[in-house]
């Protein structure tokens, strides 16, 4: 159907999107349960301690509405990265979810480094917003590689993948 190096690129592309659903599940899945959700933010605070990215250690939350809003949240993360590994199945006829979902990923990077200079929120997300970034840069290089065989700006593709 593709010749040898649109398949090759389709399997990479794959290879991203499958990377990208499964980071957005395993991040976003615990903060689903209302009993979890704290000790996984306390868990997120030492590995950024460790790692020693600095900021504000999140606060317990003691209004239920903002734990809804947590869990709600996860819900909805867990509900994205589904959907993009979907698009891994087929990502030539589903190449609108990772455009979007690249959108979205930059938008969310956008706004935690809001978070983080604004708010001092703790650097460990500042790093996972970064990538996001770097997928987003990733689906936006499949998807334009598949679309017109290469970038509008003259960026030869065609070298050895």
């Amino acid at each position: 159907m593709y010749d040898d190096k649109t398949t090759r690129t389709i399997v990479h592309f794959r290879r991203l999107l499958l990377f990208s659903g499964a980071f957005n599940i395993v991040l976003a899945a615990p903060l689903i349960p209302p009993s979890v959700y704290e000790w996984y933010l306390e868990f997120l605070w030492k590995v950024n301690s460790l790692l020693g990215l600095g900021g504000v250690r999140p606060l317990p939350l003691t209004e239920g509405i903002y734990a809804l809003f947590v869990n709600t949240a996860g819900i909805d993360l867990v509900l994205i990265g589904a959907i993009v590994l979907y698009s891994a199945f087929d990502p030539v006829k589903r190449i609108a979810i990772p455009a979007l979902n690249a959108g979205g990923r930059t938008l969310f990077a956008g706004i935690v480094v809001y978070y983080c200079v604004s708010r001092d929120v703790m650097g460990l997300i500042l790093v996972i917003g970064i990538i996001d970034v770097l997928i987003s840069c990733g689906f936006m290089y499949f998807i334009v590689k598949l679309k017109w065989g290469r970038l509008p700006i003259g960026v030869n593709l065609d070298r050895a993948d």
